[in-house]
């Protein structure tokens, strides 16, 4: 039997629900199990402009530290778009279920998420976000940060 949790809201720029709506349907066309938990993250998020994104959410091209179960050590990864990955190991893809999980929440926040369909839930905390890194998409769409 599975826990019931009340989900912390989440909040994604634009540029990253467009795209990430685009990679989750193709995903799900292809059978990716992960398509799924990411469509349902998307279709609850609150939308803004990558220019409005509060400092404190973890976003696409984010370092966010965080801590799975309540581990005594924390972790630290770039958030990345699966084919944006140039460094495995420092980046984290969003299309994972970690990478889902983390995706649009606050610090402080928690979220679980799962592994696998037979495998036990697990839960991420959030605590801190660092150096963000714009989207492309922000100079395509005429701006200049």
């Amino acid at each position: 039997m599975k826990a019931t949790y009340d989900l912390s809201p989440i909040t994604i720029a634009t540029c990253d629900y467009d795209r990430l709506m685009f990679t989750a349907t193709a995903a799900r066309r292809r059978g990716d199990r992960n398509a799924a938990f990411l469509l349902s993250e998307l279709l609850r998020a609150t939308l803004c402009q990558v220019d409005e994104l509060p400092d404190e959410v973890v976003s696409t091209n984010c370092r966010v530290i965080y801590r799975i179960d309540g581990a005594e050590n924390a972790h630290g990864n770039l958030l990345v778009h699966p084919e944006d990955m140039k460094w495995p190991g420092a980046e984290l893809s969003v299309t994972t279920p970690l990478g889902i999980a983390l995706l649009g929440l606050c610090v402080r926040d928690r979220m679980p998420y799962p592994l696998g369909d037979r495998a036990p839930e697990h839960e991420v905390l959030v605590e801190g976000v660092g150096w963000r890194f714009l989207s492309d998409m922000s100079w395509r769409d005429g701006h200049r940060w």
